[in-house]
């Protein structure tokens, strides 16, 4: 196995009907020789979509608390579809209650420095096909001083987890599951002490849990869901060529701007550290997880 490519592992992936890149965050083993414990730690995108029987799923298996990474416009143009009485927590990374925010000349300076052309900056044209822009942008921003405040956002993760009760579980998500999520679960398994490897492995392997039924080049599957939007297929997908001849760019193009790469993680560690020291110290001062937290953490969510 390569830093980038983890093996397909049936127990990890949860089948939903209204969503995808549901995934169980246990199995991966810590440099101290434990083991993350499995179903106890869930990621996913958005669940807006979600079937009574999906529902019904998150009952079977007993996620209890739901921690939503979205910002607040995206949260509530589509809420989550729950349990009753989950516990639902909005803890934005990006947005607000107009939106994304990301304004024209940061979209051209993206646009631009991504080499696409500047047909890409028609927004009535690009949005109907997912939110290129957003992911461009928080691509764009690893290892900034700006991406690494915004990750004070996850401190409400944390919190869930120590205080969440035995037998109880829990679920993280955004609305592709891929960067907000991506990194939540980064976060989360460098603080439980998985290798950077295997966390590499983990984040890239939404490129492909993202592309519904890859392996037919005539699919358009993934239309029905918010999360698989078009500039996520495979480059030889004959609906993404289309979309792309439209936009005046290429699949391997609109694809390779916004794809996740372990380097973006990279960036991000250096500029914590250079920013805070080390992660221990960035972990307590943003996450509120100091040396007692991060012990307990393990206790709870790591096993021999």
């Amino acid at each position: 196995m390569n830093q980038t490519e983890l093996p397909f592992e049936p127990w990890r992936f949860v089948p939903m009907q209204g969503t995808i890149n549901t995934r169980d965050v246990g199995g991966y083993p810590t440099t101290d020789g434990r083991v993350v414990v499995r179903g106890r730690i869930y990621r996913s995108a958005n669940l807006a979509q979600l079937s009574d029987a999906d529902v019904e799923r998150l009952v079977d298996l007993g996620i209890t608390t739901v921690v939503d990474f979205r910002g607040p416009k995206e949260a509530s143009d589509d809420p989550d579809h729950l349990p009753p009485g989950a516990d639902y927590v909005n803890s934005p990374i990006i947005g607000s209650t107009r939106g994304d925010e990301i304004d024209d000349a940061a979209i051209a300076r993206m646009i631009a420095a991504a080499g696409l052309p500047p047909t890409m900056l028609d927004r009535a044209r690009v949005t109907p096909h997912g939110p290129f822009y957003r992911m461009l942008y928080l691509v764009d921003s690893y290892g900034t001083d700006q991406h690494v405040l915004r990750l004070r956002g996850y401190r409400a993760l944390f919190e869930k987890l120590l205080a969440l009760p035995v037998g109880e579980n829990l679920l993280f998500h955004c609305t592709g599951g891929r960067d907000r999520t991506g990194v939540g679960a980064a976060l989360l398994l460098r603080t439980l002490g998985v290798s950077d490897q295997l966390i590499d492995a983990d984040f890239v392997a939404t490129n492909r849990y993202l592309q519904v039924d890859r392996d037919d080049p005539d699919t358009v599957a993934f239309l029905k869901f918010k999360s698989a939007n078009v500039f996520l297929q495979p480059s030889s997908n004959r609906y993404f060529a289309d979309v792309a001849r439209q936009l005046g760019a290429t699949p391997d193009a609109l694809r390779g701007a916004v794809e996740l790469k372990a380097v973006l993680l990279h960036r991000m560690y250096a500029a914590i550290d250079r920013l805070y020291g080390d992660f221990d110290a960035f972990s307590h001062q943003e996450l509120g997880v100091g040396r007692e937290e991060r012990d307990r953490l393990r206790a709870l969510y790591t096993q021999p």
